[in-house]
């Protein structure tokens, strides 16, 4: 099922890319797809969650001659004067040759037909790789590999609701969960006028970025506006609970519009200690305040290595820029929040009765449509 899933998104995402005559068959943990540019359609393709790599390969007849005249072929196109190389074979089922009997056999034809131009075998480090997959039916011969972001495909573990900044982290760990499958839909709390305007073009390119990675022809980013809620936290008696009372507002408000939407849980980009109100005395208070499971796909992790990640999916550039941040943050944040004061304060404050607003003033941000 998964695998037909998989497939379904190769088929989606190469069509809006162009690629529609396509033959696409599955055999053995791998997907065979004829009819796309063998130059664009593996970068593409590199971006689908539940591909692991991707290799652009020239398929001939599983006939060890052939398969040696035509991997020779592909080494002289490949391999330039100087530089070493290494073969390596994989004979899957039943042929007249082993494994090593096909790296041997093509290894020494290259080696012989590439002498005079220095070429050499280095099995450890090689410029350049030849890989040979014999298959019953065919056999296919590549030089490179790209790599995929592997894990399950989209939306086939479920749908949740990610609480998305725009700032470093919260991109990530909803790409994080995309990546294990989840159907993650991103919503951003607009707190305006109490962040810059540059705090909501943030978030929105963060998403654009994020959305890329979506094999889906649409995809949104809904936007919560909080700025009565903010307004009432600003007024609060006890102001080193304001992020604790305005991530707990995010909660409520979040868990409302995930029934709304259909999602079964919620994401965040909460890192232990990585902030004030990411303390675990802290952390615990912020979850009392939602009705369903909340995800912190970064809980362990630490900044350079969330960095590293946000590189990797390229939505570091964006999400690391400066932005004019929230005004309502005091000065000193209480890092062991009391759940009852705080219930106390929400209750003062009446909070609970503008949260119930907001869901329906939500936003659809189209971010593609297709």
């Amino acid at each position: 099922m998964l695998e037909r899933r998989l497939v379904d998104h190769i088929r989606l995402v190469l069509s809006m890319n162009g690629f529609h005559d396509l033959r696409i068959n599955r055999s053995q943990a791998r997907i065979f797809i004829e009819g796309a540019d063998p130059q664009k359609a593996p970068v593409i393709l590199s971006s689908i969650f539940g591909v692991s790599t991707v290799m652009s390969s020239l398929r001939t007849s599983p006939d060890l001659e052939e398969v040696i005249k035509k991997a020779v072929d592909v080494a002289k196109n490949t391999i330039r004067s100087q530089q070493s190389f290494a073969v390596r074979a994989k004979a899957y089922g039943k042929h007249p040759y082993s494994s090593q009997d096909l790296a041997i056999r093509i290894g020494s034809e290259v080696l012989q037909s590439m002498s005079e131009e220095g070429v050499h075998v280095d099995l450890d480090h090689p410029d350049k790789v030849i890989y040979i997959e014999a298959r019953e039916e065919a056999c296919f011969i590549y030089t490179e590999v790209l790599h995929g972001p592997g894990g399950y495909p989209y939306g086939s573990q479920g749908r949740v609701l990610a609480l998305f900044s725009g700032g470093i982290d919260s991109p990530v760990a909803t790409w994080m969960m995309m990546k294990r499958g989840a159907d993650a839909i991103p919503l951003f709390f607009d707190q305006r006028p109490y962040v810059g305007n540059d705090y909501y073009e943030r978030a929105l390119q963060a998403a654009e970025i994020i959305s890329r990675y979506v094999p889906l022809p649409s995809f949104s980013l809904y936007v919560a506006n909080l700025s009565r809620v903010m307004e009432k936290i600003l007024s609060t008696s006890q102001p080193a609970l304001s992020c604790v009372l305005c991530k707990r507002s995010m909660y409520r408000v979040a868990c409302r519009i995930a029934h709304k939407l259909g999602a079964e849980g919620l994401i965040t980009g909460e890192s232990l200690g990585q902030v004030a109100s990411q303390t675990l005395v802290n952390l615990g208070v912020l979850s009392e305040a939602a009705s369903l499971p909340v995800y912190r796909p970064l809980i362990a992790f630490n900044k350079v290595e969330i960095e590293g990640i946000s590189k990797k999916i390229g939505t570091y550039e964006a999400t690391a820029r400066r932005v004019e941040g929230c005004t309502v943050v005091p000065k000193k944040p209480k890092t062991r929040s009391n759940l009852e004061a705080v219930r106390q304060l929400e209750t003062e404050l009446g909070l609970e009765s503008i949260e119930a607003e907001i869901p329906d003033n939500l936003q659809c941000l189209r971010l593609r449509n297709q």
